[in-house]
């Protein structure tokens, strides 16, 4: 379920924070979509710290037996990657802000760094890690597509809730 609400946060935060890009010259609807973004984000990073702890308390699914072992280090670099561009991202996407923030119009997150500088490093960071975030959920999700489809073994059944739920 973890999963599932951190694919779901982090592919409306991408597509919101590119979309935030094509409307800088409406404020209102900048500001709206800015407000989503960040609270979004902000339960994500909360997410992110749960699913990384929960990494180690629950029993990691079985990969296919028909999956060779180089290709298994290589989907749990590729998940770690992913673990830490998500850390970048939401990290960097909170210190590149430039005043405090409203979690979804309820209250003010303040922001803990105000020096003009530090926040376009940040900016910065925060430009090139969500790419390489994105990069990699296409490499994720093609790899789900590959296994489902093409090598028709049972790696996204070991993501699914249902499969979960009954065993």
């Amino acid at each position: 379920l973890l999963h599932w609400c951190m694919a779901i946060i982090i592919i409306y935060a991408l597509i919101a924070g590119y979309a935030m890009h094509l409307v800088m010259n409406k404020p209102k609807l900048f500001h709206i979509l800015s407000v989503l973004n960040m609270s979004w984000a902000t339960i994500g990073a909360f997410l992110l710290v749960l699913r990384w702890i929960w990494r180690f308390f629950r029993v990691e699914p079985e990969l296919p037996s028909s999956i060779p072992k180089l290709q298994r280090h290589i989907a749990k670099l590729a998940h770690s990657v992913i673990y830490l561009l998500m850390l970048v991202v939401f990290v960097s996407g909170f210190l590149m802000l430039k005043e405090n923030y409203s979690f979804f119009w309820l209250f003010e997150i303040p922001n803990p760094v105000k020096n003009a500088e530090v926040n376009a490093f940040f900016f910065s960071v925060h430009r090139v890690s969500c790419v390489l975030l994105l990069l990699m959920v296409v490499i994720h999700i093609i790899a789900v597509v590959k296994h489902r489809y093409i090598n028709r073994n049972d790696v996204l059944n070991s993501m699914l809730i249902t499969r979960r739920l009954s065993d």
